[in-house]
């Protein structure tokens, strides 16, 4: 028995809700930077950007380099589960993250002095882009290195998904396996009825011809 195929709209739909969700995501980061930078102004948004700019400030250096960690590990992962997927939402959010990395990166120079030495940003002006900055060093060093660069929680992230991807794929092959030995079984059923049918109606095929027989005799001695 061939086994059921999976329901294509469920899939179509999940995967119209992640890229919708990734772009509605994308979306909302673009214009509340833009309405923070002051770029333009939408009533009653600006401030409320402004009031998540103050907020998310102290994390921003942390968020790069956890996006560009975890797009790695998702890359290099060889049984991750929809690896293309994940690939591209997790690319997302670095490629997102990455942009204000860069230019938090490259504020760090600040030109050269006149002995032609390159003059840096100092630590106490600038420590939150050093922060950022070192901190996706470390992640590309602990990644090619094999550290535990994320303590753990990435990694028991990945390792978790995949693991529930192959306990979903264990129970769909252990119903289809059920449903084939449950088909076998009945067919087997059916052709032991067929059998036994048989066996039947040739039991009284010679029940007949035996009556037919003696009728016969019977004529012939009359």
């Amino acid at each position: 028995m061939a086994s059921p195929a999976p329901p294509l709209k469920l899939s179509k739909l999940r995967v119209f809700l992640v890229i919708f969700a990734f772009l509605l995501f994308v979306s909302s980061v673009v214009l509340f930077s833009l309405l923070g930078h002051d770029i333009f102004t939408i009533p009653y948004l600006t401030p409320f950007a402004h009031f998540l700019g103050k907020i998310i400030s102290p994390f921003l250096p942390f968020l790069a380099p956890l996006t560009f960690g975890t797009f790695l590990k998702v890359c290099q992962h060889e049984t991750f589960p929809g690896k293309k997927s994940w690939c591209f939402i997790t690319g997302g959010y670095c490629f997102t993250h990455m942009q204000r990395a860069c230019k938090d990166v490259a504020r760090l120079y600040v030109g050269r002095g006149e002995n032609g030495i390159v003059e840096l940003c100092g630590l106490n002006e600038c420590r939150s882009d050093w922060v950022e900055t070192g901190l996706l060093v470390l992640v590309v060093v602990g990644q090619w290195r094999g550290w535990r660069w994320d303590f753990g929680l990435v990694e028991k992230w990945v390792e978790e998904t995949v693991n529930q991807a192959k306990a979903q794929d264990e129970e769909k092959r252990r119903k289809i396996l059920g449903e084939d030995i449950e088909s076998g079984v009945d067919d087997k059923v059916d052709e032991k009825k067929e059998l036994v049918g048989g066996e039947e109606v040739g039991g009284d095929m010679e029940k007949t011809g035996l009556l037919v027989e003696v009728e016969e005799k019977a004529a012939g001695k009359a």
